[in-house]
């Protein structure tokens, strides 16, 4: 069940991505707000021979890279029935893979297309200043965002949860869930900080029309808080559930993460109707415009990014897709956002390279026992357990547990195993290193908790038990 719901959780984002990524990179190999692959030039360079080769070109590898990396996605999401941290490790390079290749498919294409303008020298015969303004538009602009203030009850409700004393008791049992409140405190101030970067950017001037001005910058910093405001309730939706959940059900179990997702994933859906939206009405308004402005700074493109020494903006709109921001590689801020990006990407990657490590190590994982004198260890993955011949009060062979509730405290519990610790309703507390498809488990109970545990096979958990049953008879 577990490798089923993971698979189609990685398969779908998967397409999700590539899909999103067609939809806003496609169609700039065409003439659009006068440009072709980011490059101004003049209409009439569409029907050129050495543009139409370079279009084409460019369209055939895109497509190819999109179906490529589609397929790869699924069989890296397909590789969890094999093992989930192979899974997870696989899938995690290809998001690398795909991100880096997107991005150098776009740098190439932009390149190419400014040698060919340099070539025939298509440059517009009107210049203007690197940095356009239209002051009635900046004078409005304040008003075009939804209101920052709109974030501060997330904010409040966020920390407000530390404050409940269940949810401290909680969390007081088992330090690892300190995660969830934090999240959830943490989160909102992520958001009201995106709140202010957009709401922050600088008008784009796009026609000597200021009304078309007006409406591209309403429809993007409108949207895109409207769309950050969304997110940043839906995840802390989300979050409150958990935390309910560890108040009143003591414990989370794997179907409240799914509906944790599901709800998480609302404000992503909300993010991306905005993107979408942005994109379909920006063509609208401005294929109308009939005093568009040809701002011809593609000098400052020409390697494929944004690199102006006169513009004091760190991050401004990206050429190829209009939703998404680049970083004005001039900028003297720029260099060490390019350097904490690194180290906080290779963290990343070495922080799943761990996980998956880790992961890999359960999944194949197989429970020992070490006889040591009067001394039994008994160890599976991370977790171990020891004690002493004389402290046995009871020793059985079952074919299952007690039919009773057991709630994992800080353990795994898969489709195949359960290792680590467990709290029943009954028993109390309890360890247990199980493989589910051995039909036997030894049951020792101890003076502070209960044991459970098999081998790999039905015959070496007889053989433990003969053992262990002799140890116990002459002690």
């Amino acid at each position: 069940m577990i490798e089923a719901v993971t698979f189609c959780f990685f398969a779908a984002l998967s397409l999700l991505m590539v899909g999103i990524c067609a939809y806003c990179y496609s169609g700039k190999s065409g003439y659009q707000e006068g440009m072709i692959l980011g490059i101004h030039v003049p209409k009439e360079a569409g029907k050129d021979e050495k543009v139409l080769s370079l279009t084409a070109h460019y369209r055939k590898c895109f497509r190819r890279f999109q179906w490529i990396n589609a397929g790869a996605g699924l069989a890296a999401s397909a590789v969890v029935f094999l093992s989930i941290g192979i899974s997870v490790l696989f899938w995690t390079l290809w998001c690398l893979e795909y991100m880096i290749g997107l991005m150098i498919l776009n740098i190439r294409g932009q390149r190419r297309m400014y040698t060919i303008k340099m070539e025939y020298g298509w440059f517009m015969s009107e210049r203007h200043p690197d940095n356009a303004v239209d002051t009635a538009v900046s004078a409005k602009a304040s008003a075009f965002p939804v209101r920052w203030q709109w974030h501060l009850p997330a904010v409040f409700i966020g920390f407000a949860v530390w404050i409940i004393p269940q949810l401290r008791e909680r969390l007081t049992a088992d330090r690892g869930l300190w995660i969830w409140p934090a999240v959830g405190a943490l989160l909102p101030l992520l958001f009201l900080w995106i709140h202010f970067c957009l709401a922050g950017q600088k008008n784009v001037v796009y026609s000597k029309d200021s009304s078309i001005n007006e409406s591209m910058s309403r429809l993007e910093k409108r949207t895109w808080s409207e769309a950050i405001l969304a997110a940043d309730y839906a995840s802390l939706t989300a979050n409150i559930y958990i935390c309910l959940r560890l108040i009143f059900g003591g414990q989370t179990y794997f179907w409240d993460y799914v509906i944790y997702c599901a709800i998480d994933m609302v404000g992503a859906a909300a993010v991306i109707a905005g993107m979408m939206y942005i994109i379909r009405q920006r063509k609208n308004i401005l294929k109308d415009d009939t005093q568009p402005i040809m701002l011809d700074d593609d000098d400052y493109w020409k390697n494929g990014w944004y690199s102006n020494p006169n513009d004091t903006h760190l991050w401004v709109q990206n050429r190829i897709c209009s939703t998404n921001y680049t970083m004005n590689m001039a900028h003297p801020a720029a260099k060490w956002w390019v350097s904490i990006a690194g180290i906080l990407c290779a963290a990343a990657i070495a922080g799943v390279v761990i996980i998956s490590g880790m992961l890999i190590q359960m999944e194949h994982a197989a429970t020992q026992m070490e006889v040591s004198g009067h001394s039994v260890t008994l160890s599976h993955g991370f977790y171990q357990c020891s004690f002493q011949i004389e402290d046995i009060q009871t020793i059985g062979l079952e074919k299952s547990l007690p039919g009773e509730h057991f709630k994992r405290t800080n353990g795994a519990a898969t489709d195949r195993q359960l290792a680590g610790y467990f709290e029943g309703d009954e028993t109390g507390a309890a360890m247990m290193f199980i493989h589910r498809d051995v039909p036997l488990i030894i049951q020792i109970e101890l003076p502070d908790q209960t044991v459970f545990f098999n081998g790999s096979t039905r015959g070496l958990t007889e053989a433990w038990y003969a053992k262990l049953t002799g140890m116990y008879t002459d002690h």
